[in-house]
């Protein structure tokens, strides 16, 4: 059979190259010619010798054209029936609970065993892979293989180590369909974990497995065991600084302990601490968490949890110079989880200093900001004023922000060290001035401005709950007597807009690092807005918010994603806490986002300068509590017989169709016309003396 028969009649054009090779055929006959000796001696060859080699040739020629007719006719060959799967193959798929509460005791060793348990008890024919949770990666470390060559998976799951991520139990049931793959025979999801009560998702829903698999629960956690963790770090501010430190306890039975406060590397104090016995309330079944619950927020982790036993240490006299402070306390002695009896934070700027940016001429709003920026207690920053032109140099590191009365004063370079500066972390207070007029914005290239109008216009929508909108009903006493219009991105936020929707404050977040941009000017033929006590209230607020001052110390929570401040146009590097780095030189393009995976400090090192991330363990992971009886239960009676395949799962026997040559014909001819040429090449040279 042939897809195209009538390319068939290409063969008659294999009378071609028999009548070529027929007329160029050697002629043994002499003829009489002039003198020779302006003609080039060559070879003399016999002509049987010659006849044999153009007989090879021929033959190329002619199965080149039969290769193309062929495959332009496309031949077609019956594929023979694809074997059915065994109805009794099953696909086991081992799910390791790879999380920091793995790290407890021997639960680990317990899930080793338990897998190496499920794989000895499987058929020779059935297939079995291995997967590993944490976090919020799902991995298959090995593909299906059959029971009997399971060797490889063996070697794999003794390499396997816990992590320090969180696992929320619902996400390795929710993407099951992803990582089983389609088609597939029936499947048993072997979940082996310590069934830990903060690993419950918000929706009770998440947890059932997908269609045509059911779920088999496998608990290591073994008895009850009691952990104490530090819960958090808060920064009390008042005439010297403080630190307060939650620690949380699970043990039945009260314990001593002693606080270790260090300070960049060197220890700064101690404190005894008694842990109270856990009161061991029942935990009860919630409508909005489901029965075992989970911790929907960071704020309701930091709340007495039902169970769990709390103490609270407090660290005085904290005196930090200006700068960047690395914030570690631990516990002592430690327990069998040691890495949450440390908890470690970054203080950034702790005494705030801000960069004024003045125009080349000496304006009323540079005069303006500089008068509220030194009326500021709260937090009491140290300004310093600096042309636009001094931004093309030096280094903006050391400031917690930067104030532009006038974006319009500043120079493409100025712009460009400035954004640098604010995607590394930095803060950047600005207004439009009158400068800006039907021009692009250095700072917000992409935001385009009307030319401005004499009309006067009043606040429309104000985003009240902002930090620095604290008094925003004082914001519609302020008269606006012109107006500009002003087309920001899509996602910046605006705070403050006009009745008309135009925007007046807006909110651009760049890496790591943000700006706010009042679209008018502080200017008298603009506004009244600096003869109101509000603008100092709200240069104060916008102080306190960008420095960082109200955000206290900074940490993430390992497999959460940090920003950190890196492009790939500047580049960069991160160090994790053992000195090694993260990234390598083909992740360059991936800097600007960061899981951490393991807790301690992290080094950024940019072209701002170098920062730090701190990075701990989730507290929900150290609460080491079960799930109740009756919600394994729950969770077990959702797939608790094994249901009929759906019809796309199933591998039923399939009969594939006639498949044509026509591709492989086509390199065939390729191949023969390569010979075609380099043959022809050397027989039809003129060889010469």
């Amino acid at each position: 059979m042939f897809l195209a028969p009538a390319f068939l009649l290409g063969l008659l054009a294999i009378a071609a190259p028999l009548w070529l090779h027929r007329m160029t055929r050697a002629d043994p006959a002499s003829r009489p010619f002039a003198s020779l000796m302006f003609l080039e001696a060559s070879e003399s060859q016999r002509t049987s010798r010659r006849t044999v080699r153009y007989w090879m040739l021929l033959a190329l020629r002619i199965a080149l054209l039969v290769a193309l007719a062929l495959a332009f006719a496309g031949p077609l060959i019956a594929q023979r029936m694809l074997p059915a799967t065994d109805a009794n193959t099953r696909l086991h798929a081992i799910v390791l609970d790879a999380s920091y509460s793995m790290r407890h005791g021997d639960r680990w060793s317990r899930a080793i065993a338990e897998a190496e348990s499920i794989i000895a008890g499987l058929r020779g024919s059935d297939r079995v892979m291995l997967v590993r949770a944490t976090g919020r990666r799902i991995e298959v470390v090995h593909e299906p293989v059959t029971a009997g060559d399971a060797g490889a998976l063996r070697a794999t799951l003794q390499n396997m180590q816990p992590g320090f991520e969180r696992l929320d139990f619902g996400l390795p049931m929710s993407a099951a369909d992803n990582w089983l793959g389609t088609p597939r025979p029936d499947a048993v999801v072997h979940f082996i974990s310590d069934l830990q009560r903060s690993g419950a998702p918000l929706r009770f829903a998440d947890l059932e497995p997908p269609s045509g698999a059911r779920l088999q629960m496998h608990a290591v956690a073994g008895e009850p065991a009691a952990n104490a963790f530090i819960d958090h770090i808060a920064l009390i501010s008042g005439e010297s600084r403080a630190l307060r430190v939650v620690i949380r306890h699970t043990a039945a039975q009260a314990e001593q302990r002693e606080a270790v406060l260090s300070v960049d590397g060197s220890e700064h104090s101690r404190r005894p601490v008694t842990l109270p016995a856990a009161p061991g309330v029942p935990y009860k079944f919630s409508p909005t968490l489901g029965e075992g619950g989970g911790v929907a927020s960071e704020e309701a982790a930091r709340a007495d949890p039902p169970g769990l036993g709390s103490a609270t240490v407090s660290f005085t006299g904290l005196a930090l110079d200006p700068g960047a402070h690395r914030i570690e306390v631990r516990l002592e002695p430690a327990d069998q989880l040691p890495e949450d009896d440390r908890r470690y934070a970054v203080i950034e700027h702790a005494d705030p200093k801000a960069l004024l940016i003045a125009g080349s001429e000496n304006t009323d709003e540079a005069t303006y900001f500089s008068a509220a920026l030194g009326a500021s207690d709260s937090p009491r920053l140290n300004v310093e004023e600096r042309a636009a032109s001094a931004l093309e140099g030096g280094s903006l590191a050391d400031y917690s922000m930067v104030v532009i009365p006038d974006a319009g004063s500043l120079s493409s370079a100025g712009a460009a060290r400035l954004l640098e500066y604010v995607s590394a972390g930095g803060a950047v207070l600005a207004t439009l001035g009158a400068r800006v007029e039907r021009a692009e914005i250095p700072l917000a290239p992409d935001w385009r401005v009307g030319a401005a109008r004499e009309r006067s216009a009043r606040i429309g929508e104000i985003y009240a709950s902002h930090p620095v909108l604290r008094e925003s009903a004082e914001w519609r006493r302020v008269r606006f007597f012109r107006q500009r219009s002003v087309q920001v991105g899509e996602d910046d936020k605006v705070l403050i807009a006009y009745e008309d929707g135009s925007p007046l404050l807006v909110e651009r977040t760049m890496g790591a690092g943000r700006l706010l941009i009042l679209t008018a000017p502080i200017d008298r033929t603009w506004n009244d807005l600096a003869i109101h006590a509000l603008f100092v209230q709200f240069v104060a607020d916008a102080g306190r918010y960008l420095s960082g001052v109200d955000a206290a110390l900074t940490s993430h929570a390992a497999g959460a994603v940090v920003m950190t401040g890196l492009t790939a146009a500047s580049g960069g590097q991160i160090f994790d806490p053992h000195g090694k780095r993260v990234l390598s030189l083909a992740q360059a393009h991936e800097a600007e986002r960061l899981i951490p995976q393991s807790v301690g400090f992290y080094e950024v090192r940019g072209a701002s300068g170098a920062r730090w991330l701190a990075v701990n363990i989730d507290a929900r992971e150290s609460d080491l509590t079960p799930l109740t009886p009756q919600f394994v239960q729950r969770w077990q009676a959702l797939r608790a017989e094994e249901p009929a395949l759906a019809e796309h799962t199933r591998a039923a026997p399939v009969s594939a169709g006639p498949r044509s040559l026509g591709p492989l014909l086509l390199a065939v001819a390729a191949v023969l016309l390569l010979a075609e040429l380099l043959l022809a090449n050397r027989m039809l040279a003129v060889r010469r003396e």
